[in-house]
C-alpha cells in the first residue's frame, strides 16, 4: 500500500477533463445527478457506460478512462496480474447483490443447488460473494456448475431455465425479482466492498488528480444523499435508468456507500478473496494485495467527512 500527499485544491476554471467509467445502471453518473453533486464542477466529466466492472478495468488499463468505481474481486485479478493501476478509495457495501432462483424454482437452499448450474459474471464484485455464500453452506466452486453471464444473458438463463441461479447485484436483481419474481435465496454475509479504481497515469496527471480528489469527495456526499432520500433517489432511477417504478424503489432501499479508508484493515480483507482465489485455483499463484492500494487521499476524504458530520 502507497501513500502520498493529497492534491492540492483545483482552481475555480479547470481545463481538466476526467473521463469516469461508469459499471452499473445506478452509477456514479446517476449518483450525482440525483444529489446534485454534478453542479458547478472545477473540471469536466466524460461519462463512459459499461455493463460491469471487467470491462471497465480493461478500459482503465488501455488509457480510455481515468477512474471508475467497481467491486473488490477486480482488485483482486489486478494485484494478479501486475497491472497499471490503483485502488483510491473505498465504501463499506457496493452495490446490493443477491444469489437468485426463478419463481416457480424448487431450490429452497443453497444446498440443493449441488450439482446444478449457477450463473455470475466472472471478475465482478459478486464472484466472490457468490463463492462466499458456496462455502457458507458447505459447498465450493468444484460442487456446482458456474456459468458465468453477463447481467442480460443471466437474466435470460434464469427466467428461460437454463440455471438454477443467479448471482447478481441491483437493479438486475431488483429487476427480477420485481418483473419476473425471482427469489432470493442467499445474500453474502459480507457485501462486495465498493473500490474506486484510477490509472498510474491519471494519478501522475497533477490536473487529474486534483479533479480525482474532489470526485471522490462529490462521490461519498452523493451516496450519503441517497441514502438519506431513498424516495427522490427512486424517481430520478425509474427516469434516467428506465426501469419500472417498484424495480427503483427497490434498489433504492438497500442504498450502501459508506466511506472506509484505505488502510491496513482493508488490505487484509482483500487480501482474504486474493487468497480464497488461490485455494480454490482461480488464480494459479499466491498474490499479494497490498501493491494496488494508494492511500493518497484517505486523509483529506476523512477530513472533510468528517466535517459534515
Amino acid at each position: 500500500m502507497t501513500s502520498a500527499s493529497a492534491a492540492a485544491p483545483l482552481a475555480k476554471e479547470s481545463q481538466t477533463v476526467l473521463r469516469v467509467g461508469v459499471a452499473s445502471r445506478l452509477g456514479q453518473d446517476l449518483w450525482f445527478k440525483a444529489s446534485g453533486e454534478d453542479q458547478h464542477l472545477p473540471y469536466t466529466v466524460q461519462w463512459v457506460n459499461f455493463d460491469a466492472a471487467p470491462p471497465a478495468m480493461d478500459a482503465l488499463l488501455a488509457d480510455s478512462i481515468d477512474t471508475f468505481w467497481g467491486g473488490d474481486t477486480p482488485a483482486v485479478f489486478l494485484a494478479y496480474n501486475q497491472r497499471d493501476a490503483k485502488v483510491v478509495a473505498a465504501s463499506e457495501k457496493g452495490l446490493f447483490g443477491a444469489l437468485l432462483v426463478a419463481k416457480d424454482s424448487p431450490i429452497t437452499t443453497v444446498e440443493q443447488l449441488k450439482g446444478k448450474k449457477i450463473a455470475v459474471y466472472r471478475g465482478s464484485g459478486f464472484h466472490n460473494s457468490l463463492l462466499s455464500i458456496l462455502q457458507d453452506h458447505g459447498l465450493s466452486a468444484d460442487d456446482v456448475q458456474l456459468s458465468y453471464l453477463a447481467p442480460a444473458e443471466g437474466l435470460a438463463a434464469l427466467t428461460q431455465g437454463r440455471v438454477a441461479a443467479w448471482g447478481i447485484w441491483d437493479p438486475n436483481a431488483a429487476i427480477a425479482e420485481k418483473t419476473f419474481g425471482a427469489r432470493i435465496l442467499a445474500t453474502p454475509r459480507t457485501f462486495s466492498l465498493g473500490l474506486q479504481f484510477a490509472s498510474q497515469k491519471t494519478l501522475a496527471d497533477r490536473g487529474k488528480s486534483q479533479a480525482l480528489q474532489d470526485f471522490l469527495l462529490r462521490s461519498y456526499r452523493a451516496t450519503a444523499w441517497l441514502r438519506a432520500h431513498p424516495q427522490r433517489w427512486a424517481e430520478l432511477q425509474a427516469k434516467e435508468a428506465n426501469i419500472s417504478p417498484d424495480v427503483a424503489r427497490l434498489a433504492a432501499s438497500r442504498v450502501g456507500g459508506q466511506f472506509v479508508p484505505i488502510d491496513a484493515g482493508l488490505d487484509k480483507a482483500v487480501q482474504t478473496i486474493a487468497d480464497n482465489f488461490y485455494r480454490l485455483g482461480i488464480i494459479d499463484h499466491a498474490t499479494d494485495v497490498s501493491p494496488v492500494f494508494d492511500a493518497r487521499y484517505t486523509a483529506f476524504l476523512q477530513q472533510r467527512l468528517l466535517e459534515k458530520k
